[in-house]
């Protein structure tokens, strides 16, 4: 029985495999074609593309279902990106931006949404330090037990592998009691050997950050029998550990000291984190008032995003038409053409951003929808409408902010969202074509093998026949020559 499509490619290949018997006009009797012309690897490839063209089309709708699960991935991208954004100006104050001034370069401050604008004098009487003390110079310690002893009173015991100055600081900082050490070369003695100090430094600063060191153990240090290495002879504290510390409206009834570990204030004003990193000679003003540039971008940021979904979803909507040489065209569809779900979110977030809010309509707020379709945003216009009224705009861009949030998570839930479904639904279909592309591989390959063993057998039997067909001229040849 033929296989798969070996009757109209066999068709293509027997006008010139076909065997032939003629008798001359000399009466020679010739015999020819049963071998020579019969090309046994042209006939099963030909076989094989006839029956490779399912598996052909299969690989095509694979690819084009790639590309479009692709579009539909990116899209879905794009939502998500778009969601983190509008989730965090959902918030509650999330709009509540301060810019800060300050007359003086060496404070600064940062903000949260908890601030409130507002003013502060002050002056800047200390910055946070932290503390560093050196030992005495010594080429090696009498012993290798030192004992930290921190402001609180708390002892930290630590063994040195050798009393070299550099073991011992070793051991040092292996410790984590908040000090540090290093052994600095400090010269040499008469015999040529070096002598370090070891340099100790708190790891943070503030008052709370003094030590004291001792050689010795900790029971020395409460029996009083250990030997404190900073008030050693020749030993120094080069800086003590010390406060920040600020007067609030200095020169004033109202005056007040505020001090804190680092130079870092949290608590001089709800939200606001001030910064300071030298000592002020003269009052200095900090400024804190509503940031109408970072508002404003907040609702460009969101309005740009929804134009930029609605523009790849229109690109994706329309097809292409591609003209041949001979003036023929064909139209190609679109990854999104007639694709009813695509369409309806658009709509669904150009109204989130534009659909009136109490009767009012957006466009007092800058935002609008252009010739092409999709959102715009004036932040001039805005700008406008929040000096106005900053309350009533705040409110209603977060409103805005929260309907395209809705939107959005309808469609791109990574559980339930109607995008996120479409997408693993395309999946399946791939992997399930992809399974039926692996068993078509299996199947052909097979079939080729079935073939090959076939012609390759015809192609055996007629090589015997051509034998038969030169003994059989050279017998009629003889046959008929004279005598």
């Amino acid at each position: 029985m033929s296989t798969l499509g070996e009757e109209n490619q066999m068709a293509s290949v027997s006008a010139t495999s076909t065997p032939t018997i003629g008798v001359g006009t000399d009466g020679k009797v010739t015999a020819g074609n049963l071998v020579a012309n019969l090309d046994t690897t042209a006939i099963v490839n030909a076989l094989m593309t006839a029956a490779s063209i399912p598996k052909v089309q299969l690989e095509s709708r694979i690819k084009t279902e790639q590309t479009r699960v692709g579009m539909y991935q990116s899209l879905n991208t794009g939502l998500q990106t778009l969601q983190s954004t509008t989730d965090g100006y959902t918030a509650a104050n999330a709009m509540n931006l301060l810019s800060v001034k300050s007359t003086d370069s060496s404070i600064t401050a940062t903000t949260t949404t908890s601030a409130t604008a507002t003013e502060l004098s002050m002056q800047v009487d200390a910055v946070a330090k932290k503390q560093v003390s050196v030992t005495a110079s010594t080429a090696a310690f009498t012993g290798t037990t030192f004992t930290l002893v921190d402001s609180t009173g708390k002892q930290t015991e630590v063994t040195a592998s050798s009393t070299k100055p550099a073991d011992v600081a070793k051991a040092i900082n292996a410790a984590g009691a908040g000090v540090t050490a290093s052994a600095v070369a400090s010269g040499t003695d008469a015999s040529g050997n070096t002598h370090y100090r070891l340099q100790l430094t708190s790891t943070k600063t503030g008052a709370d950050a003094a030590f004291q060191a001792y050689e010795g153990s900790a029971s020395d240090v409460t029996a009083g029998t250990a030997t404190n290495l900073l008030t050693a002879p020749d030993a120094a504290t080069v800086s003590a550990a010390s406060d920040a510390k600020v007067t609030l409206w200095p020169g004033t009834a109202a005056a007040q000291s505020v001090t804190s570990a680092t130079n870092q204030f949290t608590d001089l004003t709800p939200g606001v984190t001030v910064t300071i990193s030298s000592v002020t000679t003269a009052p200095s003003t900090l400024t804190l008032s509503r940031d109408d540039a970072s508002i404003s971008k907040m609702v460009d940021n969101v309005v740009s995003a929804v134009a930029q979904i609605q523009q790849f979803i229109t690109k994706q909507q329309a097809g292409t038409t591609d003209t041949a040489d001979d003036g023929s065209t064909t139209y190609t569809a679109g990854n999104f053409t007639g694709d009813s779900m695509v369409r309806t979110l658009s709509k669904q977030l150009q109204s989130a951003v534009t659909a009136p809010i109490d009767g009012k309509s957006l466009s007092q707020y800058g935002i609008s929808i252009t010739a092409d379709g999709t959102v715009a945003f004036d932040s001039a216009k805005f700008k406008t409408a929040l000096a106005a009224d900053p309350e009533a705009t705040t409110k209603a861009m977060q409103t805005v902010y929260q309907r395209v949030s809705d939107a959005v998570e309808s469609a791109s839930d990574p559980y339930k969202g109607y995008i996120t479904e479409s997408v693993k639904s395309q999946q399946t279909r791939i992997e399930t074509d992809q399974t039926a592309d692996t068993a078509w591989t299996t199947r052909l390959a097979a079939q080729k093998e079935l073939l090959t063993n076939r012609y390759t057998a015809l192609a055996t039997t007629l090589s015997q026949m051509q034998a038969q067909q030169d003994y059989l001229t050279q017998q009629i040849d003889s046959m008929n020559k004279p005598n």
